[in-house]
């Protein structure tokens, strides 16, 4: 029979939001391991005591933020969705009568009175802590890549820099060069030739002009980076700059660094980096080398060991002495990179590089990287900061919900063990004379048999 829905509107309903949310959604679990217990202490002096209306709290305010970053929601849509999701109210810790935050709250708490307490730093860091106590960081084996992300800002926003074009002054004859009319906001840059030494964006002077390769259009860019644990797919650390050829080689020495002055971040020392063609060349392996790590890089110079420079006559001046010296040291270290290349560990490294690639695709499939919401360096790097503390939260859920099923599993199966030795012990006198037909199947734990002859017995 056709069944038709008979429930109507009701004035007053008891609803529990912990009902609501399933038991193995992905907030809960990510809720297990989320700790803000630093917030409070960390913004306090953004904030004057005793002056004004109480804010927001500014946990449930970071909250909403890492929300909108894991489902890649602006600010807006974040909002309506938090007003009419009961597990987005849940996570937030809002009840249903409570009202939700206005999206222009979040706006200048991101971009005014946060912008200099270093929340996301601290954040950061706090996540790193927690998956170091959980075991989850490794340390020896890092990856280091770069990737591009569109700037918030179009083409036609490119001006010139510097006085105006020739067409644009006046001529001999003290008259302007009549121009036909365009209309507002046609691109204007047509027959020109547009870089980045010659033309700015109006709308976000940090972004630059820029492509990777022959195939690819330049448009306005930002570059971020990564330094990864490769085993574990961590974000040690993530960096915003400004779209150049050379960026990515100097931002990732930096992070490095970074990285190896803070010696209780990882469990181990750092032993091997690896990372694509675009870092293989000299300067950047000999920085490696003179602080301890070595490079699994393939060079842009080809495989073969090349031979060190001599000369015939002496040095006559100091900065040729340097020279020499700074072509010996980039021969040196190609080589001792070029040696890497037949040992079985640079093998597996290369194999393991593309994990980097699996960060960043995550990222911008998942996560809203592949654009900047925002505008401006420092914004786009509270973007990328936000997005690796989320995917960072969602690799330590995930293992430490991957521990606790192997834990309880074996304890089942230590019961399992202990309850099979008694039924040994148990059926041993009774087997004598008897013959086993069949077992029973498909049982979580695994112990009736069915013994058939004079009598039937089950264990």
């Amino acid at each position: 029979m056709l069944g038709r829905n008979e429930s109507e509107p009701t004035l007053f309903q008891m609803v529990n939001l912990e009902a609501l949310v399933p038991p193995g959604h992905r907030l809960r679990k990510i809720d297990a391991v989320l700790d803000l217990s630093f917030v409070r202490e960390t913004v306090e002096a953004c904030y004057k005591a005793g002056r004004g209306r109480p804010s927001v709290d500014p946990e449930l305010a970071l909250r909403m933020m890492l929300l909108g970053v894991l489902y890649d929601l602006p600010d807006r849509e974040l909002c309506d969705e938090i007003a009419m999701h009961a597990g987005f109210r849940w996570f937030c810790r809002l009840n249903f009568h409570d009202a939700v935050p206005d999206h222009s709250t979040l706006s200048r708490l991101r971009n005014e009175r946060w912008a200099e307490s270093g929340i996301w730093e601290k954040l950061r860091d706090e996540v790193l802590r927690q998956c170091r106590q959980a075991g989850l960081l490794s340390g020896r084996h890092l990856s280091a890549d770069g990737t591009q992300v569109e700037a918030n800002a179009s083409m036609k926003s490119l001006r010139p820099l510097g006085p105006r074009p020739d067409g644009d002054e006046p001529s001999s004859g003290g008259t302007r060069r009549v121009k036909e009319p365009t209309a507002k906001g046609d691109w204007q840059g047509h027959g020109q030739k547009i870089t980045n030494q010659t033309h700015r964006s109006i709308t976000d002077p940090d972004a630059r002009l820029y492509r990777k390769g022959e195939k690819q259009g330049a448009r306005l860019r930002y570059l971020v980076h990564d330094l990864v644990d490769t085993k574990s797919r961590v974000i040690l650390r993530r960096r915003a700059s400004r779209a150049s050829s050379f960026a990515e080689r100097e931002v990732t020495l930096e992070l490095v660094d970074e990285v190896l002055a803070e010696p209780e971040l990882l469990p181990a020392r750092p032993e091997v980096l690896t990372a694509d063609a675009g870092y293989g060349v000299g300067e950047f392996v000999a920085e490696l080398l003179d602080r301890g790590i070595t490079p699994h890089v393939p060079l842009q110079g080809g495989r073969d060991l090349e031979p060190m420079p001599t000369w015939q006559r002496r040095p006559g001046t100091l900065p040729e002495v340097c020279s020499r010296r700074r072509r010996v040291r980039l021969a040196q270290a190609r080589n001792r990179t070029r040696e890497e290349y037949r040992t079985r560990g640079y093998q597996v490294s290369r194999r393991l590089r593309i994990r980097s690639e699996h960060v960043f695709a995550e990222a911008k499939g998942q996560h809203g990287l592949r654009r900047a919401r925002r505008r401006g360096l420092e914004q786009v790097q509270v973007q990328a900061e936000l997005t690796a503390a989320v995917q960072n939260l969602k690799r330590l859920a995930a293992h430490v919900h991957r521990r606790r099923r192997t834990a309880e599993t074996a304890v089942i199966r230590r019961a399992q063990g202990v309850h099979s030795s008694l039924r040994q012990i148990t059926r041993a006198p009774r087997l004598r004379g008897y013959r086993v037909r069949s077992r029973t199947r498909h049982l979580p734990h695994r112990l009736p048999v069915l013994i058939t002859g004079r009598s039937s017995t089950a264990f």
